[in-house]
């Protein structure tokens, strides 16, 4: 009894991993590049991601 248990406990394991990776290799063989949701923004501002500041000159030479 215990050994149909472990057998059918390994079996199923298995099977579920077998799934579940197929699962994953099936959903990214999908539409690629699909680009029908994507919101293109029209505004001029220009992204800055840093200003000498400061605060960021003492947390460089703290850092380095």
């Amino acid at each position: 009894m215990e050994k149909g248990r472990r057998e059918f406990l390994k079996t199923a394991t298995k099977t579920v991993a077998l799934t579940a990776g197929a699962g994953v290799v099936l959903a990214g063989c999908g539409k690629k590049g699909s680009s029908e949701n994507l919101v293109r923004g029209k505004s001029p501002k220009v992204e800055i991601l840093y200003r000498p500041t400061q605060q960021w000159k003492l947390y460089y030479s703290v850092a380095h």
